[in-house]
């Protein structure tokens, strides 16, 4: 009978507990057996058993005190209402107070369904969270494989750090969610396809690391002047680098990412210390630069030429040797494909 009195009154200091547990994690990892965790296909029982567990965690857990909500959601295959708990999940976990949310959202079907198909039934995140419910308390923001659309200005003046990847969101929405961040330190975008035009306006002064990944661009304007560390992977984008004075720690995939760099580099972002660049399109060989790169240490050239141009002299690019007298670590990665041309042209004999 004391051993019952004891268990009951644990259980129910454990319960209380639980339902003001402030960080929330329900991936693979935590609600998976391990059976099923490295199973590549896993069945609609397993997910519907899966999101149930879920369900009976949210609903028993008050909402109040949630600080950080990580959540891989699997929709069910043919569901009618593949995002009915997603939505009442959210609305009962983010809260005031709430501060980093992490949202991923599979769906087991998307590689036999057509693409208007899975716009049609991707999940739209309902912006009035960001907003309303949790009243700018959120810091970190991360979401993924869903729709996000804003029309209003969200206020999350408190936002640090934002990353979205294979999220469907336009130019003027992206606006939208950045126009108040007047505290974001951290943005990265991957493959968000919808966004042409990116303009990272001056007001995200605490702007450090920028990334944006293969997300069909076509022009990317820069105006924050802090960003130390930006990674651009894209394949035709049209870059403007503004005054980026406080730049160290650059990597550009782009085309003709070594033109630019030696036309446009020592005059927007001549304190660079960390350059890296990869191109597949590079025709014209590399000028002789008469400025000087003052603080590059360490350059990375890593070239793809699928095309084979004969002409490119690669050894061109000991210019860079030139311009930069504080360099110490030099890596040239050449992979020419099948080529019967000598990607390396010139009199053996000499210097170069």
């Amino acid at each position: 009978m004391q051993d019952a009195a004891r268990a009951a009154c644990v259980s129910h200091s454990f319960l209380c507990s639980w339902r003001c547990y402030p960080n929330l994690t329900f991936t693979n990892e935590t609600m998976c057996s391990k059976q099923n965790l490295y199973e590549r296909t896993v069945g609609p029982n397993v997910i519907r058993d899966c999101n149930n567990n879920i369900d009976r965690v949210v609903t028993y857990h008050s909402g109040a005190g949630v600080r950080k909500l990580r959540l891989q959601y699997c929709v069910i295959p043919d569901d009618a209402e593949p995002y009915h708990h997603l939505t009442s999940w959210l609305q009962i976990v983010v809260t005031p107070g709430i501060e980093e949310l992490d949202l991923v959202v599979w769906t087991r079907e998307a590689t036999f369904i057509s693409q208007k198909r899975r716009e049609k039934t991707m999940f739209n995140f309902p912006c009035t969270l960001l907003s309303d419910m949790c009243q700018g308390s959120i810091r970190h923001l991360y979401l993924g494989n869903l729709g996000l659309h804003p029309t209003f200005q969200l206020g999350l003046r408190t936002l640090k750090t934002l990353h979205l990847s294979e999220v469907h969101i336009t130019t003027d929405e992206l606006g939208c969610l950045l126009s108040n961040s007047f505290a974001l330190a951290h943005l990265r975008l991957q493959y968000c396809y919808e966004i042409i035009r990116l303009e990272i306006p001056r007001l995200l002064q605490r702007l450090r690391f920028l990334e944006v990944i293969e997300c069909s661009l076509q022009v990317l304007e820069i105006n924050a002047p802090n960003i130390s560390r930006f990674r651009l992977m894209g394949h035709n984008v049209q870059l403007s680098l503004g005054k980026s004075w406080k730049m160290k720690n650059l990597m550009l995939n782009n085309r003709c990412a070594i033109s630019y760099a030696l036309d446009n580099l020592l005059s927007c972002a001549p304190k660079v210390e960390t350059l890296t660049i990869r191109s597949r399109y590079e025709i014209i060989n590399a000028p002789v630069i008469s400025s000087k790169f003052l603080h590059l240490k360490i350059l990375n050239i890593l070239l793809f030429s699928w095309h084979n141009h004969r002409h490119y002299d690669y050894l061109s690019l000991v210019s860079f040797f030139e311009a930069s007298p504080s360099l110490e670590k030099f890596v040239l990665y050449v992979r020419a494909g099948q080529s019967k041309y000598d990607p390396f042209e010139g009199d053996p004999s000499s210097l170069r």
